[in-house]
């Protein structure tokens, strides 16, 4: 077995327990079937590429260190690599089809505490809606309106309760979120955890961070989240309109993300 490609799994492996929040987790198969050299995760047109150097697991200090990168050469990216990695050289020269109908998610590579991750690109976006924006298949917020608004979640913030997102929670590696307390039955058992998933067993939780009632939604914020969200919150009509030369970005502000709101930001 080539050692070249055991070592770009390992990379890829590793690198995959790196990433959090609304990151795309890196898919295991792309590790996997390269360490095994069939290929799978790879297409035809990616059969001149080369497996990435060991200096993959290197860790990043701003974004401009991170590359966007995917199961291979020619699919969409999902995941982002250190620069050094060598995805970018080990696809230099890779011929692939033009795209055909679907397009690729509009993310960005960034360096999230010393770790690259794939986020959602900032947009502008004039729109108005009176449900929030709608939430694409990436966790990315799209610039249309969502179908219909959704009914008020809570009023206050005593009636939203912090649950676990995932079968491993903020204090194993995972995620938290919140819910209305009469939800939060359904919620765990939508989860399906059986008690025996492997998790990274490190706290990924956020200092200060405790259920809120943002906009009728329930979040997790900080303590001086206010209830009409964060600072500058734009995009649905109870919300004041962004300033003469200001714009309203969405994807820009986790907080505002997860309301299904943009911020406003200067104009360019």
């Amino acid at each position: 077995m080539d050692l070249g490609w055991l070592r770009a799994a390992r990379n890829l492996l590793i690198l995959g327990a790196m990433f959090r929040g609304r990151s795309v987790l890196l898919v295991a198969c792309a590790g996997l079937l390269l360490a095994l050299g069939a290929g799978g995760c790879l297409t035809a047109h990616d059969s001149g590429a080369e497996a990435p150097g060991d200096d993959a697991t290197g860790a990043c200090v701003e974004d401009v260190d991170c590359v966007l990168a995917g199961p291979s050469c020619c699919a969409c990216p999902t995941y982002a690599l250190p620069v050094g990695s060598g995805f970018v050289d080990a696809c230099d020269g890779v011929d692939c089809p033009l795209p055909g109908e679907a397009t690729c998610a509009p993310l960005v590579a960034r360096c999230d505490q010393g770790a690259c991750v794939a986020a959602c690109a900032p947009a502008s976006c004039e729109l108005v809606c009176p449900g929030g924006f709608v939430v694409d298949a990436t966790g990315c917020l799209a610039c249309m309106c969502a179908a219909a608004p959704p009914a008020d979640e809570c009023a206050v913030d005593g009636d939203c309760a912090r649950v676990p997102a995932d079968c491993c929670g903020c204090d194993r590696g995972g995620n938290d979120t919140a819910v209305p307390v009469g939800r939060v039955s359904e919620h765990d058992d939508g989860l399906m955890c059986v008690g025996t998933e492997a998790c990274p067993g490190v706290s990924t939780c956020t200092a200060g961070a405790e259920p809120r009632c943002q906009l009728g939604r329930c979040v997790l914020a900080g303590p001086t989240a206010e209830p009409g969200g964060p600072a500058g919150a734009c995009g649905r009509p109870e919300l004041p309109p962004c300033p003469t030369g200001q714009q309203c970005v969405i994807n820009d502000n986790d907080a505002a993300g997860s309301l299904g709101v943009g911020v406003c930001r200067p104009a360019p």
